[in-house]
């Protein structure tokens, strides 16, 4: 979760001077937009409920934006009922942030999110279905002399660890980027952090509790007609945040290459990451993201600290009516021990103009000293049209699991989804499973979706939900499960 303490008092005269600008500059036009999401979660099993609610705001008053999130999260009953596990209560501003833009020039005080390059030597971003924030509280500007662009960013960010304890994070970063005609383009960054292990209990000496270390980064990319190219080394030197040494000498390399022939599209990357684990970075995953619900459960999660692997795609039209994908995926520790291993295909395909569908399917093993958990799992989605225009979903999956204890079950999941109208929808989810450790072996869930009049989004749904691992973008996160009802609005202005 992102608490940066980082020079507020900057912030505030950066904001400031954004707002003096703003009115200097005779532009007087003001607008607002947000969305207001809000979730009420009863469950029936604990007998308690929790009150989510989620405010983002945005007012532009001519070149000026100010902006700001707000977060209510209510409990009836913290000790039997946090699905988020987040300390409660809490009712926050989250988020609050000034943008200015004027011409080239783009500047920001207060929260950002901020990428640099393929995210091996910066990137703090917000996922909000994973509780993952790793936004920095500071100020970033920005700034294009013609086709060279410049940033420059300092900020923080606070990394709750366990309990009592966090450990704080202060950045400093700065990146250029200029192209070589119009086929290549070149990129520098480097980037200074310091981190400090806090505890609200007991104090921890300096030299267990700070460090810090450089990343620095080269990045290319090319465009050569068909071929499109980019890479990345990123090497980190500083302290060991284990044994407080200056032992820290870690690497990052990432490559990605893309062939478009109109006929096939081949698609591939490379990963090799060595002592390079830290709060704000976030590399590619070179694993398939999928779909599909078991699939997605089942994804691999990377190991930054040793880890060196591929992921290779290829995917074609076969006909009119059919486009077919497939791939397959590794990674090894640096001593070239498995980690992991998956091999994955699907196929798109219009029967006639009232039903299409697809087929997926995934094999994959993820090893542990020596030993492997496998996932088989096949997946199948069909769409139907009637004459009148409404639409059905029918969505099946599968999966077997085999674990190095010897137990091996199945998984299978359906859902079928109706849209009467443009403003309706009817899901049913239905979920088993013959894993003899779960409390529950099915799971049903019926929901109801509208879109009302003045942009409002609501849905109501009730029965069960079986939780279990969900990832996105390299961030996994274990979802709970859920018996009882649930009520969700949004509204949008």
């Amino acid at each position: 979760m992102s608490r940066g303490r980082f020079p507020r008092a900057l912030g505030a005269v950066v904001l400031l001077m954004a707002i003096a600008a703003a009115l200097a500059s005779g532009d007087t036009e003001v607008s607002a937009s947000g969305v207001l999401h809000a979730d009420y979660l009863y469950n029936t099993d604990a007998e308690a409920s929790v009150m989510d609610a989620r405010l983002d705001l945005d007012l532009t008053v001519g070149a000026l934006t100010l902006g700001t999130v707000y977060r209510a999260y209510q409990l009836s009953d913290p000790l039997l009922y946090n699905p988020a596990d987040i300390d409660v209560p809490l009712a926050e501003i989250r988020q609050r942030y000034a943008a200015y833009e004027s011409g080239a020039f783009r500047a920001r005080a207060g929260h950002f999110l901020s990428t640099f390059g393929h995210g091996l030597t910066l990137r703090s971003y917000e996922d909000v279905d994973l509780e993952h924030d790793t936004l920095l509280d500071g100020v970033k500007g920005e700034y294009r002399a013609g086709s060279v662009g410049l940033m420059a960013l300092a900020g923080a960010t606070e990394e709750m660890l366990f309990g009592v304890r966090s450990r704080e994070h202060r950045v400093r970063a700065a990146r250029i980027s200029v192209p070589v005609g119009d086929w290549a383009e070149l990129a520098g960054s480097a980037v200074e952090r310091a981190s400090t292990e806090l505890d609200e209990e007991i104090e921890i000496p300096d030299d267990r509790a700070r460090f810090e270390d450089t990343v620095r980064g080269a990045e290319l990319s090319l465009w050569l007609g068909p071929l499109t190219l980019a890479g990345e080394y990123a090497g980190r030197n500083g302290e060991n945040p284990v044994t407080g040494d200056g032992s820290i000498r870690g690497h990052a390399t990432y490559a990605a290459g893309t062939l478009e022939l109109g006929w096939l599209t081949l698609f591939g990357e490379f990963k090799d990451y060595e002592d390079f684990e830290h709060y704000l970075v976030s590399p590619p995953t070179c694993v398939r993201e999928h779909v599909y619900t078991l699939m997605n459960r089942a994804t691999y999660e990377i190991k930054l600290a040793d880890e060196r692997g591929f992921l290779v795609e290829g995917s074609a039209p076969v006909g009119d009516a059919l486009y077919v994908t497939g791939g397959a995926s590794e990674a090894r520790n640096h001593d070239g021990e498995l980690s992991h291993w998956e091999i994955f295909s699907q196929a798109e395909h219009s029967f006639w103009d009232a039903m299409t569908g697809g087929l997926g399917w995934s094999w994959s093993r993820e090893y542990e000293r020596g030993a492997f958990t496998e996932h088989m799992t096949g997946a199948a989605d069909f769409y139907f049209t009637a004459v009148d225009g409404r639409v059905m979903e029918v969505s099946l999956e599968g999966q077997r699991t085999d674990d190095p204890s010897g137990r091996a079950w199945n998984d299978y999941l359906g859902a079928v989804t109706f849209y009467p109208g443009a403003n309706v929808t009817f899901t049913t989810v239905v979920e088993t499973t013959g894993d003899e450790t779960q409390e529950r072996d099915v799971w049903a869930m019926v929901e109801v979706r509208a879109l009302l009049p003045e942009d409002v989004e609501a849905s109501f749904s009730m029965g069960t939900e079986r939780g279990g691992k969900k990832c996105s973008g390299g961030v996994c996160y274990t979802e709970p499960e859920f018996e009882g009802v649930r009520l969700r609005v949004a509204k949008y202005f």
